[in-house]
């Protein structure tokens, strides 16, 4: 179809409803990060044809909605959720799933990376909506319950048609679907394998699944995904390959294992599915400039492969920010918090060389793993431009919690842990903590808290309990003053 279904939001950027970030050992981080929040609003879209309007749009700009993409892209929606529509682009979804007649604008590949559980969770711990996660948890468990009985050839005349399929010893999938396009993964033949992320993410959606029937009393609910869970988990050991020091895919032959180490290794840590020594094992891979590591980390295939390409060709070795941010969140799961927030700031680093010094000066859909610009695509010399999109999950949420070093927060608790990620002073205005709205902005040693409830604090070894108002916690001699 070439007539659009949608358009631009007439609406203003709400600038004045964005939270504010202080760094000022790298103002630019700031700056880009400005830059990503107004990019992002050139995405919101506005439609009849949706029952949610408006919705956030990934950048392809075509009538087609990705579930993956919609649900990244949310992990910094979150940040600013009254006027961004993330939750409302995952409704969107939501929808279209339990609506399987002709619609104009449509999901392309319903078997894309299964993240809705982890996304919703993670708005839940910034808004304490209990109401939505009754809303949405039918949506998932039935998306969830798809993907583990789906039949491709019950849906040939789906297009783009369905790869996913499970058998006993793991799952079937695809390139497209699976999100890494031209993956050399399966050395030319896709069907030839499991893929150990699709299986580690149907371990992720159960265990966040586990949370949020816990949080809403379904108790049989919990107890069944408790169970799926486990046998994810117990299946993800086969997939544990010494040699490779790595969670790598398998032949469904029984061959062995297809060693072709990619990102996507880190889906399982994410899960929680590694042992202690499995984690340390796999995160050295991050460490060494010849597979996961070097001057611009997470290459969407090891450097040493022999399908690496230097300038990217898009998942041959680009380096994509929806990895890197998942990545790390899975360093987090092992307590790899410093090196967590130096690989952050590396990326960043990167993102802001490329935007100052290539024109167009912008942020893009994947970035090149040996010099800091935009990554070649598949088929094209250059990758899409303006994509924020997911891309924005950089500038925004890894500045923000692994930088920044806000870690973890809870609406229900109205509980903060800072980590900071870097020296010199940093915070950020603005927070949103359910109906609380929270200033944080530390120097040295030195806290300040501004906000309009209280909030409990845990600042790096220390938690301060802070009541509404003005609060000035020295760290180091252990003292809080109120105002």
């Amino acid at each position: 179809m070439s007539h659009l279904c949608f358009h631009k939001t007439l609406r203003s950027f709400p600038s004045g409803s964005i939270p504010e970030v202080i760094i000022d050992s790298h103002p630019e981080f700031a700056e880009l990060y400005r830059i990503a929040w107004s990019l992002a609003w050139d995405h919101v879209n506005e439609t009849d044809v949706l029952p949610y309007s408006p919705y956030l749009s990934e950048g392809c700009n075509v009538n087609r909605v990705w579930i993956w993409d919609s649900c990244l892209m949310g992990m910094f929606c979150r940040y600013a959720l009254d006027v961004f529509p993330g939750r409302e682009t995952l409704d969107n979804l939501y929808a279209l799933l339990q609506n399987k007649q002709e619609m104009p604008i449509q999901i392309h590949h319903w078997d894309n990376p299964p993240l809705f559980a982890w996304t919703e969770w993670q708005y839940y711990q910034i808004s304490a909506d209990k109401k939505r996660l009754t809303k949405v948890l039918p949506h998932i468990i039935r998306h969830y319950d798809f993907l583990e009985n789906v039949e491709p050839a019950e849906h040939r005349n789906m297009s783009p048609c369905i790869t996913w399929h499970r058998e006993k010893e793991g799952y079937r999938w695809s390139g497209c679907p699976s999100g890494m396009d031209n993956t050399p993964r399966g050395r030319g033949d896709y069907a030839s394998i499991y893929w150990v992320d699709a299986l580690a993410q149907q371990a992720l959606s159960a265990y966040w699944l586990i949370n949020i029937s816990r949080e809403l009393g379904e108790t049989e609910v919990q107890q069944h995904f408790e169970s799926e869970y486990l046998e994810k988990k117990e299946l993800l050991v086969s997939y544990w390959d010494e040699e490779s020091g790595a969670f790598i895919d398998r032949y469904r032959d029984g061959s062995g294992f297809c060693r072709v180490l990619t990102p996507a290794s880190f889906w399982p840590l994410l899960a929680k599915c590694a042992t202690k020594e499995q984690a340390i094992c796999q995160i050295k891979l991050l460490r060494d400039p010849y597979k996961l590591g070097g001057e611009i980390p997470f290459p969407s295939v090891s450097r040493d492969d022999p399908d690496f390409n230097s300038y990217g060709l898009y998942w041959r070795g680009g380096v994509w920010l929806p990895m890197a941010y998942m990545s790390i969140k899975s360093l987090e799961k092992y307590k790899e918090f410093e090196f967590a927030s130096k690989l952050s700031i590396n990326l960043l680093e990167k993102m802001v060389k490329c935007y100052k010094e290539y024109s167009p000066h912008t942020i893009w859909e994947c970035y090149s793993p040996t010099e800091s610009k935009p990554a070649s695509s598949s088929r094209k010399p250059i990758c899409r431009a303006d994509f924020c999109g997911w891309s924005a999950l950089g500038p925004i949420s890894l500045l923000v919690e692994n930088i920044i070093g806000i870690h973890t927060i809870s609406a229900k608790n109205q509980f903060i842990e800072w980590i900071p990620g870097t020296t010199g002073r940093i915070g950020i205005r603005n927070l949103r903590l359910g109906n609380n709205r929270i200033n944080l902005i530390a120097e040295d040693d030195i806290i300040e808290i501004n906000c309009n409830k209280p909030v409990k604090i845990r600042f790096k070894d220390m938690e301060f309990a802070c009541p509404s108002g003005r609060s000035i916690i020295n760290h180091k001699q252990k003292r809080k003053a109120t105002y």
